[in-house]
């Protein structure tokens, strides 16, 4: 199998420049237009204690200006057209216009540190690494932009500690250290457009993957209706089968037939469910009623479950349960996987079932619960069981089935307000405790 290197930082760095379009330089521009304005107005503020008031007021005028005014027009009629004739013409235009603004930012600084004063050195520094950083960021598109505006700027503010001291270890010093924090201004520009393109790629990574996991659910939607159907037919046979055979082989085989197509379906159901619930497209159906009406229902469907292996079923209210505004078909579908379930592990045990009616402020929950005396279930599966297709690795209680049910109990119960949790040990039996919301009051 062949080995596929991953790109370097600087391969991510060309291959984002690469997907930059003259629009879009621009538009990333100005959205610091404020910015760059205000942290101008502050510099100049600043050096009023070294340079002359006048010289401060028409830099920031200019450079208001050219923000504002200058730099927008001339994208506008000279960049932005010259881009939808070629990109490469329009980066040359933009290259060209950014020539004057970055020679503009630096000429000021650059005076400061002329006047040999410590303090305008290190405003003059702190500028230069500023500016250093800022055009990194916003002018990488294209390597003639980001030259036109380095250029500028390191002719200046290196050639700034020469003009001021002259050939001198001091000049050296200061020379190597602007250059170090210009050096340091392109890795963090890299380095951010690297994190940027690698942000990208995993939430394109991401919006693939949610698109693909909505086409599963749609297809899984799509087959598992397709299904039922013969499926339907080949239960309703079965039963006309047995009907018409009473009893020998031949109903014996019907009955077989019938029970294993009951099973699938019921395995279909789920899946159908829950792919109905990953795109949104089960709504609940809330109505008022006697919340013991749910109970009843509940303990005529299980007893068939729990006869299957000799349980015993018992179901008891904790206190009058009222009447509640819930969705009493899905509440049922939830309750019966989970004695269901408990039906599937228990043998010659007992299940119990169990509801309350608590208070939570002005608002009420139905909590029902749904013990057994089977295998138990290990504190290491307890924390998997209701993930999709998840079973205990090394429990009695694993099966043959798919392990959607719990899953579906899960999203359902969510759905409805509430949650599920599993309390369980093992050779302990296990009790599932499922609540909803119910309303506000009774």
């Amino acid at each position: 199998m062949a080995v596929t290197d991953s790109p370097s930082p600087f391969e991510q760095h060309r291959a984002w420049m690469n997907t930059q379009t003259v629009a879009d330089v621009v538009a990333n521009v100005r959205t610091g237009t404020l910015s760059r304005c205000g942290y101008t107005a502050v510099m100049a503020l600043i050096s009023l204690a070294l340079l002359p008031a006048w010289l401060a007021g028409v830099w920031l005028a200019f450079i208001a200006a050219w923000e504002l005014a200058l730099r927008p027009f001339l994208e506008d009629t000279l960049a932005l057209p010259a881009a939808k004739r070629s990109e490469a013409e329009g980066f040359g235009w933009l290259a060209a216009i950014n020539v004057i603004g970055a020679t503009a930012y630096t000429i000021y600084p650059v005076a400061i540190w002329t006047t040999g004063e410590a303090m305008g050195m290190v405003l003059a520094t702190a500028w230069i690494c500023g500016s250093a950083n800022h055009l990194f960021v916003y002018f990488s598109a294209n390597r003639w932009l980001l030259l036109s505006c380095v250029v500028p700027l390191g002719v200046l503010a290196l050639g700034a500690p020469l003009v001021t001291t002259g050939m001198s270890l001091e000049t050296a010093i200061a020379i190597s250290s602007l250059g170090a924090l210009m050096l340091a201004a392109g890795m963090f520009g890299i380095d951010r457009r690297v994190l940027l393109g690698n942000l990208a790629k995993h939430a394109a990574a991401r919006a693939t993957a949610e698109q693909a996991n909505t086409a599963k659910s749609q297809f899984l939607a799509t087959m598992s209706h397709e299904l039922r159907t013969p499926l339907n037919a080949v239960i309703g046979y079965a039963e006309l089968i047995e009907e018409e055979s009473e009893r020998g082989p031949i109903a014996e085989d019907a009955t077989k037939i019938r029970t294993s197509a009951r099973q699938l379906l019921g395995v279909i159901d789920v899946i159908l469910d829950i792919s109905k619930l990953e795109t949104g497209a089960i709504e609940l159906r809330r109505e008022r009623g006697p919340v013991s009406a749910v109970l009843q229902q509940l303990r005529e469907a299980a007893l068939p479950l729990a006869m299957a292996n000799n349980n015993t079923v018992i179901v008891g209210e904790s206190g009058a349960l009222g009447e509640a505004e819930i969705d009493h078909m899905r509440l049922h579908q939830s309750l019966m996987q989970l004695v269901s379930n408990a039906a599937k592990f228990t043998h010659g045990g007992e299940i119990r079932i169990a509801a309350r009616r608590d208070a939570l402020g002005p608002r009420e929950r139905l909590v029902f619960s749904v013990s057994d005396t089977g295998p138990g279930i290990s504190p290491e599966d307890q924390a998997r069981i209701f993930e999709p297709f998840a079973q205990g690795e090394d429990n009695p209680r694993r099966n043959g089935g798919a392990g959607l049910g719990l899953t579906l109990v899960r999203r359902l119960a969510r759905l409805m307000g509430g949650d599920v949790r599993c309390e369980s040990a093992p050779e302990k039996g296990a009790t599932f405790t499922l609540w909803i919301d119910a309303g506000v009051g009774r």
